[in-house]
């Protein structure tokens, strides 16, 4: 797992930053991406080029996206 947070950044690099690790992504890696907001426009990028994500807030409000270009990858049963 690749972990990416970006919770102490400002807009644009957490989304500069998760294009460029998604763009990198090979076989079943997933990035873990830690921000204090959903990223919307990332899922966009992300679905428009054929990759995979699952977005759950925790009980604090910090956002926690997996992300992965692969189909075989279970990220419902992935815990962060």
């Amino acid at each position: 797992m690749i972990l990416l947070d970006t919770r102490e950044e400002d807009h644009p690099i957490p989304l500069e930053r998760a294009v460029e690790a998604f763009k990198k992504l090979r076989g079943e890696e997933v990035i873990h991406m830690i921000h204090r907001r959903e990223p919307i426009p990332l899922f966009e990028i992300i679905t428009n080029n054929k990759g995979r994500y699952k977005s759950t807030m925790d009980e604090t409000g910090i956002w926690h996206i997996l992300i992965t270009r692969s189909d075989t990858v279970d990220l419902e049963s992935i815990d962060v």
